[in-house]
């Protein structure tokens, strides 16, 4: 389903990173980062090019708002995976980011990040120069 899809993984808990990364590549898409902080998730944005992102809430350098910005400007699909709750600027700001708890579910995920990569195919484009 993630066949040569290019997903940014930006988590701060290693396991959970691993398990995204295994997630993705088992599903035949290519795992970038993962990223721990905003400031190396901005980094891999200015180098790679990217198709869909998973983005952790809560980062080691602080919320990831401005990992949020950036993705979303450049018109990039986001997936909010966290165990605690959108904060209530995100959410007035993306009011329609989708969101998955943890723990996550493999198939569920992988499902998401198809959807929303055709979703971004559809809106006018194959692929996202991030």
């Amino acid at each position: 389903m993630l066949s040569g899809r290019r997903v940014l993984i930006v988590e701060d808990e290693a396991l959970i990173a691993l398990e995204l990364t295994e997630i993705v590549t088992g599903s035949d898409g290519l795992a970038i980062g993962p990223a721990r902080t905003n400031r190396e998730a901005l980094a891999l944005l200015d180098l790679e090019v990217v198709d869909v992102a998973v983005l952790d809430l809560n980062l080691a350098d602080g919320e990831a708002t401005p990992t949020a910005e950036c993705l979303i400007a450049k018109g990039v699909p986001v997936l909010i995976c966290t165990g605690g709750v959108l904060p209530r600027a995100m959410r007035l700001m993306w009011p329609d980011l989708p969101i998955l708890r943890k723990p996550l579910n493999p198939e569920r995920l992988v499902e998401v990040l198809g959807a929303l990569c055709r979703q971004a195919e559809m809106a006018g484009g194959r692929r996202i120069d991030a």
